[in-house]
């Protein structure tokens, strides 16, 4: 087996006119196991290739490629690839940027996902059609990032717009646990559904900022997209 470790560096910015969040210069590791039978791609042709084949192209330049996860609609690392390191955000420390270049567009469709809340029910993009879809990215449910101020301004554009008679589903991912979910989450209204361990829905949409936001519209189309510094690109929107 192979124990293959991802690292992704987030910030987010303080900005006056903006909601106050510390910026966060941490970086987030995870181990994701591989064995001889776990799908392998190759990066450069985009093709299925056999352990045997990778274990020699390892072999032949040793340090030239890392291997990834490729996670699925359900946020889960169901294959990996084989990638050129000269092609990746690789840091001195040998953490991996996550490409904004490879993020989720504006005006294009949001790449299905099946997430499981902390209140036990299952939302599946495909099946939301007809409703908006707030997605908030999480580490942690904790502080710097998550606080009263930081969830009070999702609150308060979910809130707004349900008074207009428009129900937006909102889904945050993290790290956390369904436990650490029940006891981080206030009894307040904090603005979304906690989706436990639920992390790799950060990488899937390769988000490198973290609290990050996409608004989807009722068609499944991106609508917007905002680091939580800039929110009001969000909750300024009027949504019929």
């Amino acid at each position: 087996m192979l124990a293959v470790v991802g690292s992704v560096r987030f910030s987010a910015f303080c900005q006056s006119d903006e909601p106050k969040v510390t910026r966060y210069n941490g970086k987030v590791s995870q181990q994701f196991v591989m064995n001889r039978d776990t799908p392998i791609i190759d990066h450069a042709t985009g093709k299925r290739i056999s352990y045997e084949t990778y274990d020699n192209m390892l072999k032949r330049s040793p340090g030239q490629y890392k291997t990834q996860p490729v996670f699925d609609k359900y946020g889960k690392a169901s294959s990996f690839e084989i990638i050129k390191k000269s092609q990746l955000y690789v840091q001195q420390d040998g953490s991996v940027m996550n490409n904004p270049d490879l993020m989720p567009e504006i005006g294009e469709p949001i790449a299905p996902f099946v997430m499981r809340g902390l209140d036990g029910r299952e939302y599946d993009s495909e099946k939301l059609r007809g409703k908006y879809i707030l997605l908030g990215f999480w580490v942690r449910y904790e502080k710097p990032l998550y606080t009263l101020a930081s969830t009070k301004v999702i609150s308060n554009f979910v809130d707004e717009n349900k008074k207009k008679g428009i129900d937006i589903i909102s889904l945050g991912t993290t790290l956390n646990t369904e436990e650490e979910c029940l006891e981080a989450i206030p009894k307040r209204n904090c603005g979304f559904i906690p989706v436990p361990e639920s992390y790799g829905f950060n990488h899937r949409y390769k988000i490198s900022e973290t609290p990050y936001f996409i608004l989807v519209d009722r068609k499944g189309i991106v609508r917007a997209m905002a680091p939580h510094t800039e929110f009001s690109k969000i909750s300024e929107l009027v949504l019929r």
